[in-house]
């Protein structure tokens, strides 16, 4: 039989008192440890044959193992009724209740004393898993056999374990409720956002305004203003003007209805799109960096929230020679990885060419108008993007992406509509998150409750330990050993 290594009074003097009737022990005092041994890569099959296999917190789907897995030559079987700890890489520090399985070796198997709640060691060694965590060594994370066993956890009479287990998913049912109608409400507000920026684009928005104004142009002398612009900015940039082509019916027939007061025009036709420049190869030449210009990724772009107002990396002045600066305000729209992300610049900045960058002819469409186009058709633009591993457009398709145009003034109210509402929503979503982060605190405070054994009240206490077969943990303890001594 394994000698059990009891903690010293020096050990205890360090950790908090526990209530009469508990003691500190550590869990290899309370059940028995299985370190997981992996097959090879061919032993393992996704047919079902042999034993389900498992390997790591993927498989955990919140409420059950998914069996994805399994092996015909197991090299570590596990019984029912053993809590699974992931002992290796990210996910180091897991935890979830197991089945009767194969186990990998990056994951242990704890199967607690038929004296010791199964739910009450879960929750136990939960409450203090960031200390477990912290263990971790090496360049890959990774727990020992010794960092499971020697962890330490309070321990109570069988009762009162049990009425603990009972207080704690009583409280965690209510707060699981509560998180439920919170994240219900950002999903709520997801589509609320959509909606308001899809009836901003077929002019719902502002149709009283429409109503109260009596100089709107329509839509021939709106095409004739965006005829006129062009020339003149053809004028001043020495570049060709095209030839401006008014939607096909087909085109048309794929549109959403807009008041007769707008029209569909090309994004092309309002401004300057360009695609970011980064010429030199490899891209990755430590030559191109560490300079004074901020060089924009598609992830900074999707991070953005409107601005662009960090970065990770600079371009050195090699790097700018085969680039090109963007002033500052410049809309950049992503057309790989993260397809029609939108942000503006907030400083001169060089990006590349998965990124495209886009000037609005201010007297035409103002540049909010345009970033909140893109957000109300994200998703049918990256719908554009042939069905590649690598997803992207490219820049033709912007630039006959059709946006639906109004005066400037009407754009000017739509965007104050849109942002009215958002606002909102931002200082909705705002409370939700802190509420959702207090739901998190408070899970972890009934926790830490639990295991000083403050959860439950005096009545409860009474009632567990009135009752004829309650004995002190000591009792307990010594009946572990004795179930051990006889294996």
């Amino acid at each position: 039989m394994k000698t059990i290594k009891s903690l010293t009074e020096a050990e205890i003097s360090e950790l908090p008192k526990l209530p009469e009737g508990w003691v500190w022990i550590r869990l290899d005092s309370a059940g028995e440890l299985f370190c997981g041994q992996s097959p090879s890569i061919a032993e393992v099959n996704q047919e079902k044959r042999g034993v389900p296999y498992v390997t790591g917190p993927e498989q955990w789907d919140g409420s059950k193992i998914k069996e994805t897995k399994w092996t015909e030559f197991p090299k570590r079987l596990v019984p029912e009724g053993c809590i699974f700890i992931t002992v290796k890489g990210a996910g180091v520090g897991k935890i979830f209740p197991g089945v009767s399985c194969a186990i990998g070796r990056d994951i242990y198997a704890f199967l607690p004393s038929s004296k010791v709640d199964f739910k009450y060691t879960l929750h136990a060694i939960k409450h203090q898993i960031d200390v477990l965590i912290m263990k971790a060594q090496g360049d890959i994370p990774g727990l020992s056999k010794n960092h499971i066993l020697d962890h330490v956890i309070g321990l109570c009479s069988l009762e009162e374990q049990r009425a603990i287990v009972f207080k704690i998913e009583q409280l965690f049912s209510e707060l699981d409720n509560g998180i439920a109608n919170l994240k219900l409400a950002q999903e709520q507000l997801k589509v609320y956002r959509q909606a308001v920026l899809k009836k901003a684009f077929e002019g719902e928005l502002t149709k009283k305004w429409r109503e109260q104004q009596v100089d709107l142009p329509d839509a021939g002398e709106l095409l004739e203003r965006i005829r006129k612009e062009r020339e003149e900015v053809a004028k001043d940039t020495g570049k060709k003007v095209k030839i401006i082509k008014p939607p096909t019916n087909a085109e048309l027939v794929e549109l959403p209805m807009i008041p007769k007061e707008w029209m569909w025009v090309k994004l092309d036709y309002l401004g300057d799109l360009g695609r970011g420049k980064s010429k030199h190869r490899p891209r990755n030449d430590k030559t191109l960096f560490g300079g004074k210009y901020p060089f924009i990724q598609t992830g900074e772009v999707k991070a953005a929230n409107h601005t662009i107002k960090s970065f990770e990396k600079t371009y050195s002045d090699v790097g700018l020679a085969q680039s090109k600066l963007w002033p500052k305000g410049t809309l950049c729209i992503t057309i790989a990885a993260n397809i029609a992300e939108t942000a503006f610049l907030g400083f001169e900045g060089c990006f590349p060419d998965s990124i495209v960058g886009f000037t609005a002819i201010e007297s035409l469409v103002g540049k909010e108008y345009v970033y909140y186009f893109f957000k109300a058709n994200q998703s049918k633009i990256e719908s554009f993007a042939p069905a590649t591993a690598q997803k992207n457009i490219n820049l033709n398709i912007l630039e006959n992406l059709l946006i639906p145009l109004c005066s400037l003034p009407e754009q000017q109210d739509i965007v104050q509509e849109i942002e009215t509402r958002l606002s909102v929503c931002d200082k909705i979503e705002q409370d939700i998150e802190t509420n959702l982060e207090k739901a998190e605190a408070l899970r972890q405070s009934i926790l830490k409750k639990a295991f000083e054994g403050k959860l439950l009240n005096e009545r409860e206490l009474e009632e567990v330990r009135g009752a004829e077969d309650w004995e002190p943990a000591e009792v307990l303890l010594e009946r572990v050993k004795s179930e051990r001594a006889r294996k």
